[in-house]
């Protein structure tokens, strides 16, 4: 058996290896002993849980997805493999439920391994153990782990890609740009929404090296095409329709014209009967032209407005019960200001974790818009990053704009900022 001691010098020696069992052992804490049983409002879950088994077992689903597969199969996997099945009126069972949320959560863990490798490819070891250590604890994304829908998955494979990527930089070896085109076609096949980021790699590599960028930069787009190309062959095959990545992008411009609403409500506002889903797109076309063209400089403002505020509002702080901490804190301070009054707001359910989240978000936005600016000159090598963040706001500018659609920002954004705030203490 080996020494204990032996295995915890090799663990700091390997940082994020450290780093990845930490976030593991929290992860599976606040899955299987602080909230084991959680009920999922609304039918993001059911869905992917129903057509996820659909998927896996019979090899279509009622009718054409407008999502990627990659989070369906793995759902379908798990239910397949894990004894039982429907349950309490819901599309899967307990042990389905944990299963899956165990998965996430190792998944989890390796998007803290991947931020430590990235942090010290483009920064600094430093930056890359204490952005893993951050991120680790982050109640973001521990209590993300257990939400079944497709976040924890995506920015697993996303900062996989980039951290595989920045190593192809330093080895300039074939086989890394193609392993970090397959991941990031892994990211896109869970959220379809990803699916141009790969041009700014492109446009990255065409900065980074002057001469020889080309060879890589095909290799990285031959894996990604390939692999992200499967679903459109698959769509072609059995629903004889042209899918690039994944469709629905009209809805989700639509939604960020008019609100947020289920594929079945906006159906209904559209007056479109489900006998009539050939004519979606043409109708859908047709009410976001009237949008924007009516009054654009007020769609302007309509979206800068959602995406200011989804940038603002923390992730994950509607899985608490209880009254928001942020409507409490502004009603106290236009109607209250006074010490009894703010200890009455500790009082409210849930408050100390929804707190966390607002701590750990504004912490790792201001230092991370700080780091940013800080590091401007080093634009060029931090590209991949940068463009990150810009990618999903900008994309966000137009799309529907929700916290959790934002949520790939936060790791970056927090590898500026402990870059800025290590730079600051050296001062």
């Amino acid at each position: 058996m080996r020494n204990p001691h032996s295995l915890l010098s090799s663990l700091n020696r390997h940082p994020a290896l450290t780093l990845a069992l930490l976030a593991l052992i929290l992860r599976l804490l606040f899955v299987w002993v602080l909230d084991p049983s959680p009920r999922f409002e609304g039918g993001d879950t059911n869905w992917y849980m129903q057509n996820g088994r659909d998927l896996v077992t019979t090899g279509k689903t009622a009718g054409p997805l407008q999502t990627p597969p990659l989070y369906l199969l793995l759902t379908g996997i798990v239910q397949v493999l894990v004894p039982g099945g429907p349950s309490e009126g819901r599309a899967y069972n307990d042990a389905e439920m944990q299963t899956m949320r165990t998965l996430q959560s190792v998944l989890g863990a390796a998007l803290v391994a991947s931020a430590v490798m990235l942090g010290r490819r483009l920064f600094s070891a430093r930056v890359g153990v204490w952005t893993g250590a951050v991120l680790a604890i982050s109640p973001a994304l521990i209590v993300e782990s257990g939400n079944l829908i497709t976040e924890t998955v995506f920015l697993a494979f996303i900062f996989a890609g980039l951290a595989i990527y920045a190593v192809a930089l330093d080895t300039r070896r074939a086989v890394h740009y193609a392993a970090a085109g397959a991941l990031l076609a892994l990211a896109t096949l869970t959220r379809a929404v990803f699916l141009l980021f790969p041009l700014l790699l492109i446009a990255h590599l065409r900065l980074a090296r002057h001469r020889g960028w080309a060879r890589p930069a095909l290799v990285l787009l031959i894996s990604y095409a390939a692999l992200v190309s499967t679903w459109t062959v698959y769509n072609l095959a059995v629903w004889q329709r042209l899918v690039i990545g994944g469709d629905g992008l009209l809805g989700f411009v639509y939604q960020g014209a008019t609100g947020k609403a289920s594929p079945r409500e906006v159906d209904e506002r559209l007056g479109i009967a489900p006998e009539q889903d050939d004519r979606r797109d043409e109708v859908l076309r047709e009410r976001v032209r009237e949008h924007i063209l009516d009054d654009p400089a007020g769609w302007a403002a309509h979206r800068l407005k959602e995406l200011v505020g989804a940038i603002l509002q923390p992730h994950n702080t509607v899985y608490f019960k209880g009254e928001s901490i942020r409507d409490a804190a502004a009603d106290w301070l236009r109607h209250d200001r006074s010490f009894a009054g703010l200890r009455d707001l500790t009082h409210i359910e849930s408050f100390w974790p929804k707190l966390s989240l607002y701590v750990f978000h504004y912490a790792g936005l201001i230092s991370g818009v700080a780091g940013m600016i800080g590091a401007r000159r080093r634009w060029r090598a931090l590209l991949p990053l940068y463009g990150l963040i810009a990618y999903f706001a900008g994309i966000h500018l137009v799309l529907l704009a929700l916290p959790r659609y934002l949520f790939p920002t936060y790791p970056a954004l927090w590898l500026f900022g402990v870059a800025w705030l290590i730079s600051r203490l050296r001062r």
